[in-house]
């Protein structure tokens, strides 16, 4: 998920689906902005990574909400899972997102946000995801689901 700008009943509509589709680990690719919607993932289970986006908020307060919930990166988040190599990037920077994407040691998945367009894209090995926004500001609110044993990502739309 990406880009939900506290826009607190499609981060619940999300947790929803996440939790009814019993998905392991969220990440987040920025603007969840205020620390009151870090809250609403304390309940999850689950693995929860956030990176900061452009929309930075108070990411002193955030950052120490999320030692209680998850992982959280100021800019760029570097982790694996299923042995699989992340990266964690808002997008904010093209020059920066594009080393990530086109890195001489390749990651196997490169999560962004920041334009609030969806994007499914594969690079050589990496497959460049963009979930769209969980804010409604441009489109209609979506979500990712991604199977990494199978490398297959899914659209959800909260509508």
């Amino acid at each position: 998920m990406s880009d939900s700008h506290d826009h607190r009943p499609n981060i619940r509509k999300a947790l929803e689906l996440f939790e009814k589709k019993e998905i392991e680990t969220i990440i987040h690719a920025g603007d969840l902005v205020s620390p009151f919607c870090v809250k609403m993932f304390e309940k999850y289970k689950g693995k929860f990574y956030l990176c900061s986006g452009n929309n930075k908020g108070d990411t002193a307060v955030i950052s120490g909400m999320m030692k209680k919930v998850g992982f959280f990166y100021q800019e760029i988040g570097e982790f694996s899972l299923d042995e699989k190599r992340f990266a964690l990037y808002h997008g904010t920077e093209e020059l920066v997102l594009n080393s990530l994407i086109y890195s001489k040691d390749p990651y196997d998945y490169v999560i962004t946000g920041h334009t609030h367009k969806k994007l499914l894209k594969k690079v050589g090995k990496t497959i460049i995801i963009n979930p769209g926004e969980t804010f409604d500001l441009y489109d209609h609110p979506t979500v990712v689901v991604l199977d990494t044993e199978t490398r297959k990502a899914v659209f959800h739309s909260l509508d």
